[in-house]
């Protein structure tokens, strides 16, 4: 079971990683109505992104999940929404990073394939877009990452690879 919940987490965990640091990190974890909190990173006027737009029951029609109301970590311009349900176990982790650059996806990109993760490109979505799987313990983990000018959307769970890059799609869009 921890193998499973590791490898549902590791995407977003080497992304989270991978940004620049160059304004403290404000973290906010909340359970019900999301965070707005945030701090700006490297002078952008991005603010953060809040959970409450992607309430579970929108998450759970898009991907056929059961999962329940999201646990909210804002560092920067990046908002982290973390869905979980015990019964079945499933966690969907939606990542939007308001103040993303065309470097900061790419570098993403290659931590990723340089961790042995295998990435499918995705032309035509967004600026740029891949997606991934990783499977282990008995689960397999989609990933879909997609950037439109400056925001970035990942969206992680235990969905197929076109639910989950329906909902990327969906929420790089809103944004």
């Amino acid at each position: 079971m921890l193998l499973a919940v590791a490898l549902l987490g590791a995407p977003v965990a080497l992304t989270a990683c991978s940004g620049s640091t160059t304004s403290a990190p404000t973290t906010t974890a909340t359970t019900g109505s999301a965070s707005t909190t945030g701090g700006s990173s490297g002078g952008s006027n991005a603010t953060a992104f809040s959970c409450a737009l992607v309430p579970a029951s929108d998450v759970n029609a898009a991907l056929g999940t059961s999962v329940g109301v999201p646990r909210s970590e804002s560092v920067g311009t990046a908002t982290t929404c973390t869905y979980s349900s015990t019964n079945p176990i499933q966690t969907v982790i939606i990542r939007v990073d308001t103040g993303s650059s065309a470097a900061t996806f790419a570098a993403e990109k290659t931590q990723s394939a340089a961790h042995g993760q295998s990435l499918t490109a995705a032309p035509g979505v967004g600026d740029d877009a891949y997606s991934l799987s990783i499977s282990g313990g008995g689960f397999t983990t989609n990933t879909f990452a997609v950037r439109k000018g400056s925001t970035e959307v990942q969206v992680n769970g235990p969905a197929t690879p076109a639910q989950t890059q329906a909902l990327a799609t969906q929420l790089v869009s809103k944004v």
